[in-house]
């Protein structure tokens, strides 16, 4: 069983339990159901976070419903940069548009619904930039 201690506004301070919690109905509590536990996501702040998370990623760009991002390197860091996309992109299930022009690597990311950017192309805007700075910085 678990107990947890709540300030005068609500909010849990600490938590006590036995170890033995679980989300399924045990002998006479009288569950009905089960009711998992999740963080409850901010509503109608969604544009608020997903702008304030690309203006932490310098270089992109915000072109309609897309982001987009300009990076100089060679041909074996274009390589070596791409493949770590691509592994990124099949995680999140994004397919991103890479291009190789005038020696510079361009990259756009776009729902693949035409909708709205999501947190999914911020995510791998983020590890786009981690993986430049390991190939760039590598060599």
């Amino acid at each position: 069983m678990g107990v947890d201690t709540l300030d005068a506004g609500g909010k849990t301070v600490t938590t006590d339990h036995d170890d033995m919690a679980t989300i399924w109905p045990q002998a006479g509590n009288d569950a009905k159901g089960v009711w998992l536990m999740r963080a409850r996501k901010p509503r109608g702040t969604r544009g608020d976070y997903l702008s304030d998370a690309l203006a932490l990623l310098g270089g992109w760009t915000q072109d309609g419903m897309q982001l987009k991002r300009v990076l100089a390197c060679d041909e074996s860091q274009h390589a070596a940069l791409t493949e770590r996309i691509k592994v990124a992109a099949d995680t999140l299930r994004i397919r991103p548009h890479i291009r190789r022009l005038d020696g510079h690597t361009q990259i756009c990311l776009a729902a693949q619904d035409g909708t709205d950017i999501t947190d999914g192309e911020v995510t791998l805007a983020a590890r786009i930039e981690d993986a430049y700075r390991t190939v760039v910085g590598r060599q």
